[in-house]
């Protein structure tokens, strides 16, 4: 039985301790797959990653960079998201977790995440449509982010 996306990200939970959420997003934010628990709607931390990312990527672009990665540390846990072609991993992590295996991890994901992703147009749309996902208004990016500001 060929592997899904899901698969992959279960992967990094089961082996990297302290993990306990892996999303897998398009570069508009939509989630193509997870695994774990996270407090909010899958659509509105898609949205909110993909935000994230983007500021920080223009604020490379604007300093002659290239970003990569985004490593944030909050009270309790750490949020690990890495760039892709078409879109960005994000790890979810309890704050004592070891960054080096949860790096690890994510580079054993991203080559065959991004494989997958190549062919994933269709399972894309199958997915949005069975999960109601769709993408987010512009209104609706500021909406959710007004809430943190």
């Amino acid at each position: 039985m060929p592997r899904e996306i899901k698969d992959v990200l279960d992967d990094i939970l089961q082996n990297a301790p302290g993990v306990i959420g892996a999303i897998l997003i398009d570069l508009d934010g939509i989630p193509i797959s997870l695994s774990g628990r996270f407090d909010l709607p899958a659509e509105e931390l898609g949205a909110l990653l993909a935000a994230c990312y983007s500021s920080y990527a223009q604020v490379g672009a604007d300093l002659g960079q290239e970003l990569s990665t985004v490593m944030t540390e909050y009270k309790s846990l750490k949020l690990y998201q890495i760039g892709m072609t078409r879109g960005g991993l994000v790890i979810v992590a309890d704050k004592d977790a070891y960054l080096g295996m949860i790096r690890l991890e994510a580079k054993r994901a991203i080559k065959e995440l991004t494989e997958m992703m190549i062919a994933s147009e269709e399972s894309r749309e199958r997915l949005m449509a069975e999960h109601k996902f769709r993408a987010p208004s512009e209104q609706e990016i500021k909406d959710v982010l007004s809430k943190f500001m």
